[in-house]
């Protein structure tokens, strides 16, 4: 049941792959055949598990702070349905939307969302690429009357040529300023200078 698709943006070249399950995008390679997205070797792409790499999606939970539900939530965990009349290739762009309705999520529920059965979402996953650039739209609609709290994010793993990723020079993120951080690895909590 794994299957990855292909979208092509036919006046640059660019082109995007992404994984039906997750609805993880695996690669995404500009218009001159640029990589930048990483996907390990070891990912699974057999439905199995999360994809290790590309761009996870992550909700209602960043990490486990619920440890009935599993790490970084449901999204990652199931099969997303492609709605095939979004599908589009033009001059400037090409595109394609995916979706998961709450009642179709088989694997990774836990938690308040096994326990209240009141608690609905319908989130839908939006991929548009030009020749030098990739946005990806993701929007959660809570289809129910009772609202709920979530944390959401795109975990990106981005591919860093060579030894870049250890050169400040060449590899660094902007904008971050005034941020509290946390860093998971050692445990240190700063603020961004």
């Amino acid at each position: 049941m794994a299957s990855t698709r292909t979208i092509t943006h036919s006046s640059s070249g660019a082109s995007c792959k992404i994984h039906d399950f997750g609805a993880t995008v695996l690669s995404y390679q500009t218009g001159a055949g640029r990589e930048c997205i990483f996907l390990s070797r070891d990912a699974k792409l057999d439905g199995t598990k999360a994809v290790r790499g590309g761009i996870p999606l992550v909700f209602p939970q960043f990490g486990q702070p619920d440890k009935a539900m599993p790490q970084h939530g449901f999204l990652r965990n199931n099969y997303w349905q492609v709605d095939e009349s979004s599908a589009y290739d033009n001059s400037d762009s090409a595109g394609i939307t995916y979706s998961l309705e709450f009642k179709n999520v088989q694997a990774g529920k836990g938690g308040k969302w096994d326990e209240i059965t009141e608690l609905n979402c319908t989130c839908f996953y939006a991929i548009k690429i030009e020749a030098n650039k990739m946005t990806t739209t993701l929007e959660i609609r809570n289809t129910s009357a009772k609202p709920f709290n979530f944390q959401t994010l795109q975990h990106t793993y981005y591919k860093v040529d060579g030894n870049a990723a250890l050169d400040a020079s060449q590899c660094f993120v902007k904008g971050l300023e005034g941020y509290s951080v946390m860093d998971k690895v050692t445990n240190e909590e700063y603020t961004v200078g």
